[in-house]
Formats: structure tokens, sequence, C-alpha cells
């Protein structure tokens, strides 16, 4: 090897030697983005696969160093797989880099494309590899280890590049792109680099050893500074830079030869005379330029130029946001200002506002430039992006939020949100010490960084928008606190007026709560009169007695209802009603619901029809209580449903719910009345109408039945509404109730059992119990007469009521009940 080459060869080992020594030794200010270690690795191959060249290309044969080179390889083929594992080592540095998963699958391919080369090298005798002109002579004749090597420097280049070029295209910050970018031609420069090195023609691995330091040192700077320089600037300022000076070299041209000719007075072509004219206007070009980009710096300096566009539009800016109270306004002329003196794509603002002692909220203005998202924020007083934005007044790129290592520290909620709002530049709006916004800007149209000077730009666009900003938010705040107070006026209002209507229940609860007690009160004691009467004149028989205790257990029934309404509507009032869950079947819940309601509906002349719950699963539930909850809907649609109408009953399986419906053609609700017809004692109707008749059309009770229903749903854990268009007797609108149950109860369902009520059987007072010793016992028709309802009036008069007894008697038939 001849001394130049040796001298390069030492230069470029001590070169790799000083990048290792930097890369050790620098402290990144950046975080999240590949690893050193590799690259470490990759300079370390670089640099033995150069330090081979300072071997005699007969090393492998010479006594000095063929112990060093087993089996058949040689000093050329040392020389391309110190090179291939440099290209191993950098493609996992370059994946990392661009942040790609494929990383160590890369890795492990290459290391076994690498081994297999190296085995076959040390078997194949006849290899050319690394010799002088190897690289033509791969395929005819066939070379194995020359073909492996080529073949896997086509993959790793095609594997390489297309990851580069896929970080670009994905890439959301203009920062991250240029990485990419400057990545990209790090990677064609290394790989030319690589191939020239192995090609063994001394002239082109010299060109080689050159083109890959290059390479590997732009790697090393690129992972070492936090910013990189700007290729697309560079390369459009570098195309400016070129077509003028071609335009200034032609212009020098053409004076040099006009001034030939006018100097020498003839026209005579002489081509090297031009030839000299053309390279002396090139020099001329070459110097100007750089001299007039100097110069006009200077001036801009000296009389103020520099931006002159950007000062008129930020003058006008303040002008139009002296008068501007909306928000909305204030956000579309800083966005347009925006879009002008920095050719912004995408803005908005967001909103700051104080929302604990050690944090404050933020939120995007609905209003911006381009989609602006629906997002809620906190930023933390400690937070390094709190520091940045509102203690050093300073702007923020989300680059530096992304990669910088003075954010490392930033909590996750805070970063995902700034990454939700897709932006690249963020500018804080501070009045009075006080942040009160963050004026945020997408990527430029020319997908450039921002620059220093773009960034000053942007925090004097901020600071200009904040009394402007907070007069906005000022106007803003008071409409909304006035829609507020209008919306809590309406909600007073209506409270107010459910309040006077359930103040009206009331007084109507005690006006028919003293009639359904009343009732059945004076029914007892008119029969008892009636018995001891008749008694008294020894003219009592069995079946007058038959028929009078009938209607007093009637009567008794009655009251034992009632009771045991309130009884239930006070275990719901304190949460004392206790389930008892067990597999149930709707089926069997409503057949036993509706069945005491049979003879009713019959009278009535109502259809009623069920259909759907046959096929219901099963679900968990206390049927006892359930059946009550499904017999109070059924009877309150028969009630409220004209003689003729119908009843459909229906079920159908929602995810894992089970949804019932009971629809009438009865006179409807208003909707006004949807949820009061659920709170207890209520009544949609003049109770001054009301009627003791359970199942008569517009009959009614305390009151008490659809809240006790719904007591006992929400404790299966279920749901309970009712539809109905409204309230009409003459159009029939009709109503629907659903009932939602789930298949399982919650885990917070009550479970223990259930309080019953004392029954008549526990007391004994049936009329069995009471008869007399001795006395026989009543025959059945006796019994079905005294269920049909049969009254005191059409008993058998025997003799002339008690004074007053026949007023009682009337007032009942009068009140039409039918027991």
């Amino acid at each position: 090897m001849d001394s130049p080459t040796t001298i390069l060869t030492a230069g470029l080992t001590i070169g790799y030697a000083i990048l290792l020594i930097i890369l050790l030794g620098h402290d990144r200010e950046w975080q999240g983005v590949g690893t050193r270690r590799w690259m470490i690795l990759t300079l370390l191959a670089a640099m033995a696969g150069t330090a081979t060249f300072l071997l005699p290309e007969n090393a492998h044969t010479s006594a000095t160093y063929a112990d060093y080179f087993p089996g058949d390889l040689t000093q050329p083929a040392l020389t391309v797989i110190a090179i291939n594992l440099m290209l191993v080592f950098f493609g996992h540095q370059t994946l990392r880099y661009l942040q790609f998963r494929s990383a160590v699958t890369f890795s492990i391919t290459g290391l076994v494309w690498w081994i297999g080369q190296v085995m076959i090298c040390m078997v194949e005798a006849d290899s050319v590899m690394g010799q002088e002109g190897w690289l033509g002579s791969v395929v005819d004749p066939l070379d194995a280890p020359g073909v492996l090597v080529v073949g896997g420097w086509l993959v790793i280049g095609a594997w390489l590049l297309t990851a580069a070029f896929y970080a670009f295209y994905r890439a959301r910050l203009p920062e991250v792109a240029n990485r990419a970018l400057v990545w990209a031609i790090v990677i064609l420069l290394v790989l030319l680099g690589a191939v020239l090195s192995a090609s063994g023609s001394e002239m082109l691995v010299e060109i080689g050893w050159g083109t890959q330091f290059i390479g590997l040192a732009g790697a090393a700077y690129s992972l070492a500074v936090y910013h990189v320089v700007d290729i697309r600037r560079m390369l459009r300022r570098t195309t400016a830079t070129g077509i003028l000076t071609a335009v200034t070299a032609l212009v020098v041209f053409a004076a040099l030869v006009v001034a030939y000719r006018y100097e020498t007075g003839t026209d005579t072509d002489s081509g090297s005379v031009y030839v000299i004219l053309a390279l002396l206007a090139i020099a001329v070009a070459l110097v100007y330029m750089p001299l007039r980009t100097a110069a006009q710096h200077i001036a801009d300096r000296l009389i103020g130029m520099s931006g002159e566009r950007s000062a008129q539009v930020l003058r006008q800016f303040s002008e139009d946001i002296t008068g501007v109270v909306e928000l909305d306004a204030l956000v579309d002329v800083t966005m347009y200002t925006l879009s002008q003196v920095l050719r912004v794509r995408r803005g908005g603002l967001i909103l700051v506002t104080k929302a604990a002692s050690d944090a404050v909220a933020i939120r995007p203005a609905a209003h911006g430039m381009g989609e602006m998202p629906d997002i809620k924020g906190r930023i933390a007083l400690k937070s390094p992006v709190y520091s940045q934005l509102a203690r050093r007044r300073a702007p923020m790129l989300q680059y530096d939020l992304d990669y910088g290592r003075v954010y490392a520290d930033v909590p996750a909620q805070e970063r995902r949100f700034f990454q939700l709002m897709r932006m690249s530049a963020y500018a804080p709006v501070v009045v009075q010490g006080d942040l009160i916004g963050i004026l945020c800007c997408g990527a430029k149209a020319t997908d450039d960084p921002f620059t220093d000077q773009e960034l000053e730009l942007l925090m004097t666009i901020a600071n200009q928008a904040g009394v402007a900003l907070r007069n906005a938010r000022l106007v803003s705040d008071l409409r909304r606190r006035e829609s507020e107070l209008t919306d809590l006026n309406v909600t007073l209002s209506s409270t107010t007026e459910q309040l006077e209507r359930l103040d009206n229940v009331k007084t109507d609860f005690i006006t028919i709560a003293s009639h359904e007690l009343r009732t059945p009160l004076a029914q007892i004691r008119g029969y008892t009169d009636i018995m001891e009467a008749m008694n008294e004149e020894g003219m009592l028989d069995q079946d007058q007695i038959a028929g009078m205790t009938g209607n007093l257990r009637k009567a008794a029934d009655r009251l034992e209802d009632l009771i045991g309404a309130m009884l239930d509507m006070s275990q719901i009032d304190v949460n004392a009603m206790d389930l008892s869950f067990a597999q149930t079947s709707l089926e069997n819940v409503m057949r036993m619901a509706i069945e005491p309601l049979t003879e009713a509906i019959h009278n009535r002349k109502l259809m009623l029809s069920a259909r759907g719950l046959r096929q219901l699963p099963p679900i968990q539930a206390d049927m006892q209580r359930l059946v009550q909850a499904f017999r109070n809907v059924v009877l309150n649609a028969i009630k409220f449903t004209p003689d003729g109408g119908r009843i459909d009953i229906s079920g159908r399986l929602v995810d894992d719910e089970v949804i019932i419906m009971i629809k009438d053609t009865g006179i409807g609700i208003d909707p006004a009345n949807h949820d009061l017809i659920f709170k207890k004692f209520f009544r949609a109707h003049d109770p001054n109408l009301h009627s003791t008749g359970t199942t008569k059309f517009m009959g009614a009770g305390p009151g008490l039945g659809l809240t006790i229903t719904m007591g006992v749903i929400e404790g299966h854990g279920g749901r309970l509404w009712v539809e109905s268009p409204g309230h009409d007797p003459e159009t029939l609108p009709g109503s629907t109730f659903f009932i939602a149950l789930p298949l399982n109860p919650p885990s917070d369902a009550r479970r223990v059992k259930p309080f019953a009520p004392s029954t008549a059987q526990e007391f004994d007072l049936t009329a069995d119990a009471v008869r007399p010793p001795g006395t026989a016992q009543r025959d059945d028709s006796a019994r079905d007469s005294a269920a049909s309802g049969q009254t005191a009036a059409s008993a058998p008069t025997l003799m002339r009521p008690p004074e007053g007894l026949r007023e009682l008697l009337e007032q009942r038939q009068a009140d039409g009940d039918d027991g």
C-alpha cells in the first residue's frame, strides 16, 4: 500500500476514534429516540474495516499474519466482512432512530447474513470477494460469497431507505420529518461508501472511505445534536442561490462578450476566448452572490427593512383586535394574522382557567383554523410545560415536548393533550402575570421547522392578543352566566310548580285516604248494625249471615290492601324493602299477576293479549314482589282504558336485559306527569271524581301502586318509565309502560327475605274461625254469592235497617263500589 493511502487510512481511523469520543462524552439534550450504543458499535466496525487496509494484500499468506486468517479467508474478504458488519450495526441504529419495531428482526436477519458470508469465505478457496474488479465477476463465473454480499446490500438498502422515507411521510412534526430526511441522506452516503470501499479498486476504495466517513459523521451528528440542519430549507436556498448565480453569470458573460468585441473591433469568434470569458463570468458571480447577501443583511440591519410585510400585518392585527369582544371574532382575526405572517395551515387558541391550587384547566376554543378537538386537560403548576409558558413566558415546540430532556417529567395526561391538539408551536398569552391562554399553530405550508425569528413573531401576536382575549373571555363568561341564570330561573319555576302540585297532592291524599278508609269502615259498621238488629229480632238465618259476612270480609280485605300498600311504601321510603332472589320465569310472573284480574277484564269487555314472554330467559328475581309490581301496572292500564279497549303485553331481550312493555288504548298521560305519576299519592285527575272501584274506569286508590312498583323494580336493579303522547279522553292516545329487568341482579341488590304483612289467616279472622260452635258450615253457593259482591241492599230484607243506615248504603251505592 502506498504512502498516501496509508496516511488516509490512518487519518480516517483517527477520525472514527474522535467520533467515538464525542458520542461517549456528549450529554444529549433530547430523549426518546434511538440509542447511541449501536452507533458506537457501528463506528468500531467501520474503524476495523478501514484498519484492515493497513495490512498487506497477501497478509493471509504471509508468515506474520497467516495465523489471524482462519481457513481460506483473505485480506480483501476480511475488509468486506468488516464493512458488512458495520452495515448490520448501522441498520439497527437506523431503525431504532426512526422508531421502527423491526430493528430486532433486522439485526437477527443481518447477523445470519453476515455469519453466512464469513463461513463461506472460510471454506471457499477460489473466492475473489474484495479483490479488484470482483463486483464485475460475481455472476460469471458464479461466486457464492459475492452473490450473498451483493444481495444483502440490495436488501439492506431497500429496507433502510424505505423506512427512512416512510418515517418522513408519517411524521406529524416538521422537525421529525427533517430528521428522517437527514437520515435518508446519511443512509445513501453510508451505503455508497460501503460499496465503494469494498470494490477493491484503489481509487474507488479511497472515495468510498471518504463517503462512508461523511455519512457516519452525519449519523453521529444527528444523534449528538437536538435540532439538525433544515435540509429542505437548505435545498431551497441552494437552488435559489444557484439560479441567481447562473443569471448573474449570464449577465456578466454577456457584458464581457460585448466589451471584448467592442475592444477588439471584430466579430470573429474564438472558442477559447468565450470559454475564458464564461469562466470569468462564473467566478465573478460566485464572488458577487455572497457579497450581495452580506450587503443585504447589513442594509436590513441599518435601515430596518427586514420583515416590512410582517410589521404591516402585525400593525393591522393590533388595530383589528382593539374593538373585538367576541371570542370567535378574536380567534378569526388571530388565525388570519398567523396565516399571513407564518404561513401556517392550522391554528387555534387554548383557554386556560384556574382549576385548583396546584393546576390550571385547559381546553381548546371550539373555533379555530382547521378542526379543533373536543378535549379537556390540566397543567400542573410544577410541570415543565407551565414553567416554560407561564414563568419564562417563552414559546414551546411540540418537538421539544416530545423529545426534549427538559420535558421528560411532563405527566402523560398533559403530553397526551398536546399530542391530540396536533400543533407544532405554542405561545403563552399572559395578562398581568396570569396565564389566560395559549396561542398554538400547526405546521407551515412549507413544512419547515419554526425558526427563532418566527417564534418571536408568534410571541408578538400572543402578547398583542392578551388584553383582547381577557375582554372576550369576560364577555363570554357574562353571557354564559346570564344563560345559566336564565336556565336556573326556568328550573326554579318548574320546581316551584312541581312543589305546588305536590302540595296539592297532600290535600288530595287526605281526601282520597279518608274516603278509602271510611268506605270499608262504613260497610263494616253498617253490616254489623244490621246483623245485631236482626239477631235481636230473631230473624237472622244462615243465608243472610253468609251474605253479610262475605261483604264484611271484602271490606276487611280492602282495608288490609290499603294498610299493606302503606306499609310497603314506608319500607321503600326507608330503603327497607328486602328482596329474596330466585330463578323466576317472567311468563309465570305475568300469569300470576293477571289471574286475579280476569273477571274484571271480562266484565269491562277489555281485550288483553300477551306475546313474546315464553321465549324470554329466566331471571333472578323476587317472584312475590314482581307479581305485585306487574299487577299494579296492569291494573293501572285496566282502570284508565275505557270499556271495549285493548291491553297488549309483550317482552323482548336486549343485551343482558329483559324489557316488558304494557301498552293500552286508554286516555293517556300528559308528558308533564310522566315522572310525577311515580310519586306517592300523586293523581293526574281531579280527586273529587274519585271512585273506590279498583277496576272501574277512572277508578283510583290512594296513589301508591306505581310508587311501590317503581321501588320493587329499582330494587331488582331495573328501570320503569312510561311513554304517552298526551292525555285526551276523546281520542284515547294510550300509554305504554316499560319495565326493564337485568337477567342477574346487581351486586348491591338486597337479598334478605322480604317483609310480609300479616294476613287474615295469621289472626284467624276468617268466617269459619269465628263461627259459633255447632253452627253448620255455609254451602259453596253462599260463598260464591258473597265473592260476587252481593251487597246489603241485595240481601233479603227481613226488617227495616236501623236509623241512618239507609243513607250510608245509598252513599255506598252512589260511589259505585262493587264490594
